[in-house]
């Protein structure tokens, strides 16, 4: 991980190796920034999203841009127009349309469910919008990067103790006292004080023209619209049902049935990669402390990732049972929508025990 910060963060990095007196007031920059964001009827501007996976050992990174005009909308106080590559999410006039270049289609959103997305998304989420919404934030210390000063402003998101682990969540922004820009953010996650993901973002290219205004979005010429109309939600199976049965191959090609075990019981785990709370749920299943109850075999299914992915996952971290992947439709058939997901079923084959998340009250059912 070394290599990480020596090139992807070393913004940052550099930042935090000097500090000096700032001659403006840092509070006073702040609710300067924080008004010119908030107080233009127009905005724009470009984001680099530099994106830790260190579970993997690797860095995502991600070209975005946003481009804001107040309009009292329902859901959220303006129209708006995200991009990145291959992808857009445009909320206008009370519309909110997701556009996939790949396929070609435009996609109304207009489910309960989906609208949250109106108001609460990534370039959003990410973004001087997103996070001058937040309560609580600090001025921390002035730093220089490039000759240039910065003030450094922390919000403490999450400070507390999870599963006997003391997790801390700190959002820190830069701000430019010379033209009151946030110029860097940086989303820091420790466990027990150790270094557990950084998330950091460039900005750049800030327009607040005085009339500037929004186009209507038209997707491109033969793009596909689709209406999404409300469904059904999917439910996760519970007990008493008959688990549905399976076939997938595991990590050495040989295959594995759920009614191969037909006398024992089974505990499914629908797991994923890029998942804090399946890694959690994976420490606790390897504690050497931690022993399976006579009789129950457990499976760890991945619906999600690729088995590229699944093997360097692996150099890094152990799954002590059997490996299953390319299982989206399985997971499916289980009704899970969100991970990690668990399903205890027993000798017949029936559901004794399902569960979306993880705590600690499953492992009395498992455990000895």
């Amino acid at each position: 991980m070394n290599n990480f910060f020596n090139s992807a963060f070393s913004f940052l990095a550099i930042s935090f190796l000097f500090s000096c007196n700032s001659a403006a007031d840092p509070e006073a920059v702040f609710i300067q920034a924080k008004q010119k964001i908030q107080d233009s009827n127009y905005l724009s501007f470009d984001f680099t999203m530099i994106w830790e996976n260190p579970l993997m050992d690797e860095v995502d990174t991600t070209e975005m841009s946003l481009e804001l005009e107040k309009f009292a909308n329902d859901l959220f106080d303006y129209n708006y127009i995200g991009k990145r590559e291959g992808f857009e999410l445009v909320y206008q006039n009370n519309l909110l349309l997701q556009v996939n270049h790949s396929q070609k289609t435009v996609e109304v959103l207009d489910s309960p469910e989906r609208l949250n997305a109106a108001s609460e998304n990534t370039f959003l989420g990410f973004s001087p919008i997103g996070l001058f919404k937040k309560e609580g934030w600090f001025y921390k210390s002035d730093t220089t990067v490039g000759n240039k000063l910065y003030h450094n402003f922390v919000q403490i998101e999450m400070d507390t103790i999870i599963d006997k682990k003391y997790v801390l969540l700190e959002n820190h922004i830069l701000i430019n006292p010379s033209n009151a820009l946030v110029d860097w953010y940086e989303r820091r996650l420790y466990h027990d004080g150790k270094h557990q993901q950084f998330i950091g973002v460039s900005f750049s290219n800030f327009s607040f023209p005085e009339k500037g205004k929004m186009e209507e979005y038209l997707p491109p010429k033969g793009y596909v619209s689709k209406v999404e109309t409300e469904k059904e939600p999917v439910l996760l199976l519970e007990s008493g049902f008959q688990a549905p049965d399976f076939e997938l191959l595991d990590q050495n090609g040989s295959a594995v049935r759920l009614s191969d075990f037909i006398g024992k019981k089974v505990l499914i785990d629908f797991s994923m990669i890029r998942c804090g709370w399946c890694k959690i749920a994976l420490d606790k299943f390897n504690d050497p402390d931690f022993k399976l109850k006579e009789g129950i075999v457990m499976i760890y299914i991945n619906p999600v990732d690729n088995a590229d992915d699944m093997k360097k996952y692996l150099v890094k971290n152990t799954i002590p049972f059997p490996i299953l992947l390319n299982a989206d439709e399985v997971g499916k058939s289980y009704g899970v929508t969100g991970y990690p997901s668990f399903f205890l079923i027993n000798e017949s084959g029936k559901i004794e025990f399902s569960a979306a998340g993880f705590d600690d009250s499953m492992l009395q059912l498992i455990s000895d």
